[in-house]
């Protein structure tokens, strides 16, 4: 299908860089033909995990995964009511300790930093008046969400390429895997705001050091190709997620899908105005490329 989207925004609404949740009803529409009665839906890099979420209301049994500690905050404060296992490390700053001890406060004190100071922005060493109020309004929206009772399959916190082999160890296969990466810009560079999630915003609760390399022009399609294997292992679909705004090129991409055996069934796209994602590079229009891949 190519629709002209304009969509609503999520229930599940925290600031999260490159979040497609508005695009839900377009992924809903794709997916479901595949996912049948209590069907099995993962993704490899949830991110804000508000489509997941939507997935869980409607009844499947849902898998997230990212590496990055915001999204798992997010995920376990949507989906159980769990306290961190390192609540007791030393905080990157002292007056994060006030939020370390469950992920509803954790998720609400990184939403607040993301939508005051951007998604690039560093946890700040020291709080203030704005925001704490912002987290507090956070809070409630997800003690609001957790109260439905939604709750998720399994929650990991792993590299993608781990997390596809975890569930290989496991025997776990999944009806829809869907799979949309850290993507560099359409020229290529590296996209600092995912290495702000994943690197800057990792640790803070913990005060270690991550290091995840970043993909970009020189080693982006070795890793899609890769991850498109592993999943393939454990997935009866793979719907695999890129965007007008990403380096590969469609064509690029899709000649070197073809030529690696991973012959996608349909290619759905969805055309939207850019301000519905950020005026990602300040174009007027956004296109969103689906490949629906049988395993």
């Amino acid at each position: 299908m190519d629709i002209l989207y304009d969509g609503n925004k999520p229930e599940l609404d925290l600031p999260y860089f490159g979040k497609q949740a508005r695009f839900f009803e377009f992924f809903k529409k794709c997916i479901t033909p595949y996912l049948p009665i209590n069907g099995i839906y993962a993704e490899t890099n949830s991110g804000s995990v508000s489509n997941a979420f939507e997935f869980a209301k409607l009844g499947y049994k849902v898998i997230v995964n990212d590496i990055g500690e915001y999204s798992n905050a997010i995920a376990h404060a949507v989906f159980n009511n769990s306290t961190p296992i390192n609540a007791e490390d030393k905080c990157k700053y002292e007056w994060l300790n006030e939020y370390k001890n469950s992920y509803i406060d954790r998720a609400s004190i990184f939403a607040s930093n993301m939508a005051i100071n951007g998604y690039n922005a560093p946890m700040p060493r020291n709080n203030n008046c704005e925001l704490i109020e912002k987290a507090e309004i956070y809070k409630k929206e997800l003690l609001s969400i957790r109260k439905q009772g939604i709750r998720a399959y399994k929650i990991f916190n792993d590299d993608l390429f781990e997390f596809l082999k975890e569930l290989d160890n496991n025997d776990i296969t999944v009806d829809v895997m869907f799979m949309d990466f850290a993507w560099p810009w359409r020229n290529g560079e590296e996209t600092d705001e995912y290495c702000t999630t994943a690197n800057t915003l990792s640790g803070v609760f913990n005060n270690k050091e991550i290091h995840i390399k970043m993909w970009n022009k020189q080693n982006v399609i070795e890793n899609v190709l890769l991850a498109l294997k592993l999943a393939k292992k454990v997935s009866n679909y793979i719907f695999l997620s890129n965007q007008s705004s990403n380096y590969p090129t469609p064509e690029l991409l899709e000649v070197n899908l073809l030529e690696n055996g991973f012959n996608y069934e349909i290619r759905h796209t969805m055309l939207t105005k850019a301000t519905q994602e950020d005026n990602l590079l300040n174009e007027e229009f956004f296109r969103e490329y689906l490949y629906v891949i049988k395993c």
